[in-house]
């Protein structure tokens, strides 16, 4: 089964069904619907969630979704901790390559894992780091 890490606006897009997310992004996260492939989401996807939550720029039922997602590793979308690991990959990604710490944290993650990245931002994408799922 194919593997993956999600940024916070992918799968943000993904569960409120925007037209922005790319189509190549759609497919993975359709596929983990349908247990045909795994959506690794960081812990810090999370933390940024509840943030925006906060701010009033998403819905609280989206959160509490994410809040329930589970931490089995044989889950088709599972929480990925902030981990030792993870924060030695992120001494990669500096403020000039990657400037916002939480998007670091989640490139660091996928770096970590050694798996593509769904994403759209485009200084994780400048920095060639991490491999990124073709749109």
């Amino acid at each position: 089964m194919k593997r993956y890490v999600t940024d916070t606006q992918c799968l943000l897009w993904y569960l409120n069904r925007d037209r922005h997310l790319p189509k190549g992004a759609r497919s993975i996260f359709e596929a983990a619907d349908k247990g045909h492939a795994q959506v690794l989401v960081p812990s810090m996807v999370l933390v940024e969630s509840v943030f925006l939550l906060q701010r009033q720029r998403v819905a609280q039922a989206v959160v509490e979704k994410l809040l329930q997602l589970p931490e089995e590793a044989d889950a088709s979308f599972c929480v990925v901790s902030l981990d030792l690991s993870v924060a030695r990959a992120s001494a990669d990604f500096g403020p000039a390559a990657v400037p916002e710490l939480a998007d670091r944290i989640i490139a660091a993650t996928a770096r970590a894992l050694n798996l593509p990245l769904l994403t759209v931002d485009h200084a994780i994408a400048a920095s060639g780091l991490v491999e990124m799922v073709e749109s």
